[in-house]
């Protein structure tokens, strides 16, 4: 969600130095791995919000599926064009399209994180993609 190891980094130190006053919102009935992963990207939204800076293009966001050439069908290069075509999207599509399609969040779940309704995050994806392959198609 970063786009940046440093600021993962940064992220993963905030998640473990916020963990005793977050632990209050842990709900037992619930998997321990959702809620943390719950914590961490509030925590990583937090942090994009508060920099609202120029985002850098990071080869380290590149999945190593990608590199190690696992995925046949798309290439480094696509890769890299697939980035900077996320990267360019506004940060409230581009937040929505990452927690869905990478981190694999429901809709309902993304609604939860970002304080929005299901439908909210459901047309936020469409605007997304529908960007994303008006920019892919561009080249």
């Amino acid at each position: 969600m970063t786009d940046s190891s440093a600021d993962a980094g940064d992220v993963l130190q905030d998640v473990f130095c916020g963990l005793p006053e977050a632990i209050r919102s842990f709900d037992q009935r619930r998997p321990l791995g959702t809620w943390l992963r719950a914590v961490t990207a509030r925590a990583a939204l937090k942090r994009l919000r508060s920099q609202r800076r120029r985002r850098e293009i990071s080869i380290d966001s590149i999945s190593e599926e990608l590199v190690n050439g696992e995925s046949p069908e798309i290439t480094v290069l696509d890769a890299i064009r697939l980035e900077r075509a996320v990267l360019s999207l506004p940060e409230e599509l581009r937040t929505v399209v990452v927690l869905k399609d990478m981190e694999g969040y429901s809709h309902k779940e993304i609604g939860e994180l970002l304080h929005l309704s299901r439908v909210t995050s459901e047309g936020r994806l469409y605007r997304a993609r529908k960007l994303l392959r008006a920019k892919l198609l561009e080249r």
